[in-house]
């Protein structure tokens, strides 16, 4: 019988809808599945109902997800074997049960509502607040954070996509990939969707997103593509610019040299980053 040796940690708030959500997706985000992650409620919402709409929403600007996420209850073998247990916000109590590994601690997390700020904004503050202390979890546990890699067009419908699409496979998971425009399109050019099919990489469900400070901020590398002086800059950053011409408006046959020039980038991109290269879909 093969015994998990990851760090288990377990988040709580009352709900599971809203904040220990969004710890168990930033942390994920993190460090990959080199965690054992899961989050609680103390009295959680009826299934049905979901998670708070803006929380998904906050996560995913910065690259995280809740995709699929549900509120549960507390399980009490999870709770005596987990190796952290966090409870986030003043309201939720957990009460240790028998043979726990663990010592209950409390996030006070930030409350912006007390200072008038509701909506995406405080959303947003709780969120980098959440963040903040999963990274520094994170390093507690002694876990090594993937690099975070930011791929920036004007469109994000072809260049910016086709490279983090790349990244992603050609990492095998090993690094934290997001893509975004400056003046994100409607939908994803479709001679770029099918010139990746022909590498095996399908990307029919990805969406053109808007830039966002907040997730400049929370990648290591930043790669723009033709997007100018758009992309926010922050000091300590790794910030590069790819020459490329834009597949708007072209044919996949037109298409096919881009996508090789920009996997040969990424390829070069994930050894400066010691991140070894995997086969992609089509070569398995």
């Amino acid at each position: 019988m093969t015994t998990d040796r990851r760090p288990t940690v377990l988040f709580v708030c009352v709900s599971n809808a809203g904040k220990s959500q969004m710890a168990e997706a930033l942390l994920r985000r993190r460090v990959g599945d080199a965690v054992a992650i899961h989050s609680a409620g103390t009295r959680p919402k009826p299934v049905e109902a979901g998670v708070n709409a803006e929380s998904v929403a906050s996560v995913v600007e910065v690259g995280a997800s809740m995709a699929g996420a549900t509120p549960k209850g507390i399980d009490p073998d999870l709770l005596r074997t987990a190796d952290r247990v966090v409870i986030l916000g003043a309201d939720a109590q957990v009460e240790p049960v028998e043979g726990m590994k663990a010592t209950i601690e409390r996030w006070e997390t930030d409350e912006p509502s007390l200072r008038g700020i509701e909506g995406a904004a405080r959303m947003n503050i709780i969120r980098d607040d959440i963040d903040a202390r999963v990274g520094a979890l994170a390093s507690e546990l002694g876990v090594e954070q993937r690099p975070s890699v930011m791929f920036v067009c004007v469109h994000n419908a072809g260049r910016s996509q086709m490279a983090a699409a790349y990244a992603h496979h050609l990492s095998g998971g090993a690094v934290e990939v997001r893509s975004a425009g400056s003046a994100p399109a409607e939908t994803i050019n479709p001679a770029v969707r099918e010139a990746l099919l022909e590498e095996g990489i399908d990307i029919s469900a990805e969406k053109p997103k808007v830039l966002t400070d907040q997730a400049v901020r929370a990648s290591d590398v930043v790669i723009t593509m033709g997007c100018g002086d758009t992309c926010p800059f922050y000091p300590g950053k790794r910030y590069e610019d790819w020459v490329l011409e834009d597949p708007a408006g072209q044919g996949v046959d037109a298409v096919r040299p881009i996508r090789d020039d920009i996997k040969r980038r990424v390829t070069e991109l994930l050894a400066s980053l010691d991140v070894p290269v995997q086969p992609l879909p089509g070569d398995r």
